[in-house]
């Protein structure tokens, strides 16, 4: 069978067309400062305001239970998982809420411990059990 140049063109076009979706371009993912040096950095702040303020403790609390890590963390699941953007935000921040209520649970136990001068060591250990007991439910 004799075939033109047009038809050849097109026979070989359709050889060489993959049988599967190839991706051309994707996000690029989070660097190094977002990923490593702003937490990092944020943390260390944190740790440092609560120091200078360590002297007024209700604002001192407020900014160790400030939510700073959370939109970051939140910022880079998304930009993690370009193709999920919507079922990782809506797990993540079940996460963040299941975490969050753990962190309460912290807290009431802890103060509990704390108004019966348990001492620094068994108060942080009786929050501690009480974080990992109600995360885990």
């Amino acid at each position: 069978e004799t075939m033109t140049a047009a038809a050849m063109a097109n026979k070989s076009f359709e050889i060489l067309t993959p049988s599967h979706q190839v991706v051309v371009a994707t996000a690029a993912a989070p660097g190094w400062f977002l990923t490593s040096f702003l937490p990092t950095l944020i943390s260390v702040l944190v740790i440092v305001g609560v120091n200078v303020l360590s002297e007024h403790s209700s604002l001192a609390a407020a900014i160790a239970t400030a939510p700073t890590g959370t939109p970051l963390s939140i910022w880079l699941m998304v930009q993690q998982h370009p193709t999920k953007k919507d079922k990782i935000l809506v797990e993540f921040c079940w996460a963040v809420v299941k975490g969050v209520l753990a962190t309460l649970a912290f807290a009431i136990a802890s103060f509990i411990a704390a108004r019966e001068k348990a001492g620094m060591w068994t108060t942080l250990g009786v929050g501690y059990t009480a974080w990992f007991g109600a995360f885990m439910l």
